[in-house]
């Protein structure tokens, strides 16, 4: 089963939690890609985002749900279905602008949190922490072309989703089988 977009959005509104779906996805994303695959990502959650305080259980049960559904995408390297949740395009190109903004800056304070050695970082995987910093910076005038900024949103969105997977397969190798030891 997965959760609504706006069904989530509103559960963490009512639960007066000071961030909203889009940042979550972003968040939890980050932490995912970055490697963290403990239970550690819920105190890291509540930290950030409710002052150190848990969320009521209901609300804890879907995003842990959310969670879950995010860490599937990911895993699913051959589907490539892991996609930012942003805004819905019905919001206009203004608001998915802001939406996408959201998204990539939680999403880059979340691998941040799993991946405290970012700055180190080479190569391929350095540039795209560059790219996604630049992305995070992103702006747009008010009298700016909503169309053309809808345009290349649906560039940065790709993108977005293609580095989210490099860094999750580079920070989350995938498990080898131990051989047993033959004497």
């Amino acid at each position: 089963m997965t959760i609504a977009y706006s069904q989530l959005n509103q559960q963490l509104k009512n639960a007066g939690i000071g961030i909203n779906a889009t940042e979550l996805h972003g968040f939890l994303s980050g932490l995912l890609c970055g490697g963290l695959r403990d239970q550690s990502w819920l105190p890291l959650l509540y930290q950030f985002s409710n002052d150190n305080h848990a969320y009521p259980m209901t609300l804890t049960a879907a995003v842990s749900e959310f969670y879950q559904q995010i860490a599937d995408e990911l895993a699913d390297v051959d589907g490539f279905e892991f996609t930012p949740q942003l805004v819905g395009e019905e919001a206009g190109g203004f608001a998915r602008a802001d939406s996408l903004s959201e998204w990539a800056n939680h999403f880059f304070l979340g691998l941040g949190l799993a991946r405290s050695d970012l700055a180190q970082e080479t190569g391929e995987i350095g540039e795209a922490i560059d790219d996604l910093q630049d992305i995070c910076q992103l702006g747009y005038d008010a009298d700016d072309n909503e169309e053309e900024i809808e345009e290349a949103l649906e560039e940065i969105i790709e993108y977005l989703r293609t580095i989210a997977m490099l860094f999750y397969n580079h920070f989350n190798p995938p498990k080898t089988a131990e051989k047993p030891l033959l004497h």
